[in-house]
C-alpha cells in the first residue's frame, strides 16, 4: 500500500494556498482526557476536545475550504461528510457539528463577504499503525530510542527524519489516521488519496510519505552522515 500525507498547512504557493483554511476551539471549551497506548498506558496525545464544539475561523486565500486544520482535531464541510461515508473508506466515524463563533479572512479573501460551509469535527485514530523509524531515517537527540515497541515512546526529542515508511505489520486498515513515532503527522492511504482527487475538495492537499522529510535541527549535522549513510 502506499501511503499520503496531508499538508495541514499549504504555503508557498499562490495555487495551493487558495483555500487554505484553520480554525481553533473557543477558549471556554471543556476538554477530556489525552488518548493513552493500549499496550503500556502512556498518554499518546494532547488533550480531546469535548461538545459542544465552538470555533474560529481563518481562511487565507479565495475562499473556505472543505477540511480546516487544528493540530490533531480538524472539521469537515458537509460535502466531505456525505461523500466519505458513500465511500467505503475507514478512519473515521464521528462527525460532530460545531458553532461558529467568529472568521478571520486574509489575502485574497480579506473584505469579502463569505459564508463558510456547515464544518463537522473529527478526530482520526492516534496509533493505528507504526512507522518504521529505520527505514524512515528517523533521529532523536543524543540518539535516544524509543523505549516503547508499541506507541514508539520513550525516545529522545525527535530531531528529523529523512522520509516516512509506515510499517505495514502494524497498520490496521485505516484510511486516514495518526502513526505512532511522528506526532501529529496525518497519513492516509492511496485509496483516500485517489478519492480525494476525483472530487476536488479544497485544502485537501497530499504528497507522497516516502517523498516527505523534515529536520528540526538543520544547522547539525545528521548521525546518519558520520556514519556514511
Amino acid at each position: 500500500m502506499n501511503f499520503y500525507i496531508i499538508d495541514k498547512k499549504p504555503s508557498g504557493d499562490e495555487g495551493v494556498e487558495r483555500f487554505r483554511t484553520d480554525f481553533h476551539f473557543d477558549d471556554g471549551d471543556a476538554t477530556g482526557d489525552a488518548s493513552t497506548c493500549p499496550e503500556c498506558g502512556e498518554f499518546i496525545g494532547l488533550l480531546e476536545s469535548l461538545p459542544p464544539y465552538h470555533v474560529h475561523l481563518e481562511t487565507w486565500g479565495e475562499g473556505f475550504g472543505d477540511v480546516a486544520f487544528w493540530l490533531k482535531e480538524f472539521l469537515v464541510s458537509s460535502r466531505f461528510r456525505d461523500e466519505f461515508k458513500r465511500s467505503g473508506l475507514k478512519g473515521l466515524s464521528s462527525f460532530e457539528p460545531v458553532e461558529i463563533l467568529s472568521q478571520r479572512r486574509f489575502g485574497k479573501s480579506r473584505g469579502k463577504r463569505l459564508k463558510p460551509p456547515e464544518y463537522f469535527r473529527v478526530l482520526p485514530k492516534i496509533g493505528a499503525a507504526r512507522i518504521n523509524v529505520d527505514a524512515s531515517g528517523v533521529e532523536w537527540k543524543d540518539n535516544k530510542r524509543p523505549t516503547r515497541k508499541w506507541c514508539l515512546s520513550g525516545a529522545g526529542g525527535l530531531m528529523r527524519w529523512k522520509r516516512l515508511v509506515v510499517d505495514e505489520s502494524s497498520w490496521k486498515g485505516e484510511d486516514i489516521f495518526y502513526a505512532f513515532g511522528i506526532s501529529g503527522t496525518l497519513l492516509t492511504t492511496s485509496r483516500f488519496y485517489e478519492w480525494a482527487q476525483v472530487h476536488d475538495f479544497r485544502n485537501l492537499i497530499m504528497k507522497p510519505a516516502v517523498e516527505c522529510s523534515h529536520d528540526f535541527y538543520p544547522r547539525e549535522k545528521s548521525s546518519s552522515t558520520h556514519n556514511g549513510v
